[in-house]
């Protein structure tokens, strides 16, 4: 051999197959199959015509439709995926061989399995769970278009979503099945099987990004899968769980700048969905209960906010030359960026909440009051807001169920908007939480904002009602699990209310609280958080019933209503399951479920608002000759006298609160007439 061939260097392989090439790993070249690839049981394929031009990056920048069939996106996905495979399995494989040794030791005080409802994660008997057929992933994905999209997160550019589905990362693909395949009835037989299937999906996504954070290169899907996984994890009750995946998110868009727009060169698809990004994880935030001092500092630099769908018009009913005037008052950003501003009046009212009604030295009438200043902040939002999306010009009751379905991408996030304006009102003037700070002012209580109170309370928990009635009218699937919170909270109040001597007052707030726990229940179906919000409301409901005594002289008036069961349905971030925390964490971390301090509360009712008996007058005056026409069927109130404040006490282990003194406010604190007239129109 001369010098010239002995210093030749070997030949290479001319073609490496394509699960080497993915890998970077250096392929044996053996045809058809490759000894590295025999070894990792995965499938080997040569084939040097297939490109991944399809990245993620690549697709959200086409401007026209794809040219490749979409027979090819499954092919591309299992390629992209089939090194993902064999690095999850040789990383289980290892963790089985080390946890083979602890398999004698006692796990009598070990955490249970990452469970959700019960099931055992699939991750450890797998390596990967495979993809149903393509065509399957797509309905699918339609079907997060319609009921997840916006509801309440604006996360994906609709037009180009389900399109572009086969070039994005497989991560975000196992997300959106994780969260929408509830959706899809037909592919489960019954609850059990979806909860597999939930898991499933989820805890691949989950094990995709955790390579992605740990390893990198963290792109935008990565923050996008975090924030469906935040949600799947919220739904099903891993609140705890939730908030480390809301939280991981935007730590790394405040690393990666996400909040600034100073790239060039981008697409406009890739630029909004950017957007719909960062926004998305600020809603996260804010609708989960995140402290707001991050999120302040999050947010300095406002990107504008996310593309909007026009609302809907209505044929063969044109508006009204008054009513274009006022569509020109204020520059209208889009129903999604009013959901975003009012979310931050959701935030500060949900910490206003976890307050539990703790008094302090300044009363809520004060400017300077926590009560006051959440007030200003929605009010400040309602005028910004232009007229074309508030509630008189969207004629709901001309609107067929057709339409509603047809337009659903903008009237889920209408009705969104609504129901987070009214239940902010009705968390703020919630007569529990009242009651509770006001104890130390009972003697000095304004009687302006005793019916101010009295007046919001009553007007926008009708509104609530009111949106249920009209779902049920038009056949309209409330899918977003944030109405059915709204609807809770409504519940709690009615079933206060429905605790009165009178029985015509009895019976109508009863069946507008079962009216609310009906409409739980239904969004419960999909969300297994809501079935347990459901659950609560009632339970709640029979521990008052036995509690309560109407009866003055009744000898047992030291029954107590655990105020626990009230704080599981007000605030939204509670509503986990028992083993939520539990499951998150070691013993070492571990302490046991949270407790609430206890109380008593041995207050006198809020007084009632000073009103004149206008329908008495009405009736009198027609009696002696004076009045002209009927009389109007206007509500009719009682006068009555401050009540003294009392002494108290603290007891025991339980914050609670006399069942007497809470439910004998009846009508006395609220006003006993509910009226759709003055209602506010937003």
């Amino acid at each position: 051999m001369d010098q010239t061939s002995a210093e030749r260097p070997a030949k290479r392989v001319r073609q490496a197959c394509e699960p080497c090439r993915r890998k970077k790993a250096k392929c044996p070249g053996e045809q058809p199959t490759c000894s590295l690839c025999a070894r990792l049981h995965q499938t080997c394929v040569y084939d040097g015509e297939r490109r991944r031009y399809l990245s993620h990056s690549a697709s959200m920048q086409e401007s026209t439709p794809l040219s490749a069939p979409e027979i090819e996106f499954p092919r591309i996905l299992e390629d992209r995926l089939g090194g993902l495979e064999a690095k999850m399995a040789e990383v289980i494989e290892t963790l089985r061989q080390n946890n083979s040794g602890r398999s004698h030791q006692s796990t009598a005080n070990s955490p249970p399995p990452d469970l959700v409802n019960g099931t055992a994660s699939p991750s450890m008997a797998s390596p990967i769970t495979p993809l149903p057929p393509w065509n399957t992933v797509l309905s699918i994905a339609e079907l997060y278009l319609l009921y997840c999209e916006s509801q309440p997160l604006p996360l994906f550019h609709r037009a180009t979503f389900v399109r572009t589905l086969g070039g994005r990362d497989p991560e975000i693909i196992y997300a959106v099945l994780a969260l929408s395949v509830r959706f899809s009835e037909d592919l489960y037989a019954n609850d059990d099987e979806l909860v597999d299937m939930v898991n499933s999906y989820a805890e691949v996504a989950r094990g995709l990004v955790t390579k992605r954070v740990w390893e990198g290169p963290v792109e935008l899907s990565t923050l996008q899968s975090l924030c469906l996984l935040s949600l799947v994890d919220f739904t099903n009750g891993n609140t705890h769980r939730a908030m480390i995946h809301g939280s991981i998110a935007m730590n790394l868009a405040q690393c990666a700048n996400l909040s600034s727009e100073s790239h060039t060169g981008l697409s406009p698809v890739a630029r909004e969905e950017r957007r719909r990004c960062f926004w998305s994880i600020c809603l996260l935030k804010r609708l989960h209960g995140g402290e707001l001092t991050n999120l302040e500092f999050f947010e300095r630099n406002y990107l504008p906010f996310p593309e909007s769908p026009a609302r809907p018009t209505l044929q063969f009913s044109p508006e009204s030359t008054t009513d274009e005037s006022r569509l020109t008052d204020l520059q209208d950003q889009g129903i999604v960026a009013y959901v975003i501003m009012l979310s931050e009046v959701f935030a500060k009212t949900g910490k206003y909440v976890r307050r539990h009604g703790k008094p302090n030295s300044v009363p809520p009438w004060s400017s300077q009051s926590e009560y006051s200043e959440i007030l200003a902040l929605q009010m400040d939002l309602e005028t910004r807001m232009p007229y074309t999306h508030r509630f008189k010009p969207a004629k709901l009751s001309e609107r067929t169920p057709e339409e509603l379905l047809e337009h659903r991408d903008y009237w889920s996030p209408w009705f969104l908007n609504q129901f987070l304006y009214h239940t902010n009102l009705c968390l703020l003037n919630h007569p529990l939480l009242l009651s509770l700070s006001l104890r130390n002012f009972r003697s000095s209580i304004p009687e302006i904002f005793l019916q101010h109170t009295s007046d919001l309370i009553s007007s926008h928990t009708t509104w609530i009602v009111y949106f249920i009635d009209y779902f049920e009218k038009k056949s309209f699937i409330a899918s977003d699990p944030l109405l059915g919170y709204s609807a809770a909270v409504v519940a709690t109040i009615e079933l206060q209310l429905s605790f009165t001597e009178s029985p015509t007052i009895r019976q109508e707030k009863r069946n507008r609280f079962s009216k609310c726990v009906r409409f739980v229940q239904s969004i419960g179906k999909k969300w297994p958080h809501m079935a347990r919000m459901a659950e609560r409301l009632q339970r709640l409901e029979d521990a008052v019933t036995s509690s309560y005594q109407p009866d003055p002289n009744a000898q047992n008036k030291s029954l107590l209503i655990d105020l626990s069961r009230f704080w599981e349905i007000l605030e939204y971030s509670f509503n986990s399951d028992a083993t939520s925390a539990r499951r998150m964490f070691g013993d070492t971390l571990y302490l046991g479920p949270p407790t609430f301090a206890a109380e008593v509360s041995q207050t006198s009712p809020l007084p009632a608002p000073t009103r004149l008996d206008l329908l008495g007058q009405l009736r009198s005056q027609e009696d002696t000759g004076l009045g002209s026409g009927p009389a109007s069927p206007l509500p009719q109130y009682t006068v009555d006298a401050l009540a003294s404040p009392r002494h108290m006490d603290l007891i025991n282990d339980e914050f609670s609160i006399l069942a007497t003194n809470f439910f004998s406010q009846g009508q006395d604190f609220l006003r006993s007439h509910d009226t759709r007239e003055g209602a506010g129109d937003f």
